[in-house]
C-alpha cells in the first residue's frame, strides 16, 4: 500500500509542476472526468452554469486542492454537486481535484494535499 501511495504521489507531482495544466492529467483521470464530471462541468471545464465553471477565478467553495477535494468528497448540500466518496477512491478524488483546478490558468500550481505529508 505504501508503494502504491508513493507511486501515486510521484505521478501527481508531475501534474503540478511549473506550467502544469489540465491536459497534463493521466488518461485514467481524464476518463474519470468525462464519466463523472463533464455532464455538468462540460468537457472544457466551462460549466453548464456560471457556478460550475472551472476556467475562471470565481471558485465559490475555494480553489485549493484541499477545497476541491472536500467538494468532490462531500458534495454541496442544496446544489447539483453530489458526494463522490462512495464512488471514487481518495486517490481518484485528489487526481480529479488537481485536474479540474488546472482548467483555471490564473491559479499557480499547487502540490496535492497527500504529497505534502
Amino acid at each position: 500500500m505504501a508503494l502504491k501511495t508513493t507511486v501515486f504521489a510521484l505521478s501527481l507531482a508531475g501534474l503540478v509542476g511549473a506550467g502544469a495544466f489540465a491536459q497534463d492529467a493521466t488518461d485514467e483521470t481524464k476518463d474519470l472526468y468525462k464519466t463523472k464530471c463533464a455532464a455538468c462541468h462540460l468537457a472544457d471545464g466551462k460549466g453548464a452554469q456560471p457556478e460550475m465553471n472551472f476556467t475562471d477565478p470565481k471558485w465559490e467553495h475555494g480553489s485549493s486542492v484541499a477545497d476541491i477535494v472536500k467538494v468532490i468528497t462531500e458534495g454541496v448540500p442544496g446544489k447539483a454537486m453530489v458526494s463522490f466518496k462512495a464512488q471514487l477512491s481518495d486517490e481518484q478524488i485528489e487526481a480529479l481535484a488537481v485536474y479540474v483546478r488546472g482548467f483555471d490558468k490564473t491559479l499557480k500550481p499547487e502540490k496535492p494535499a497527500k504529497a505534502k505529508k
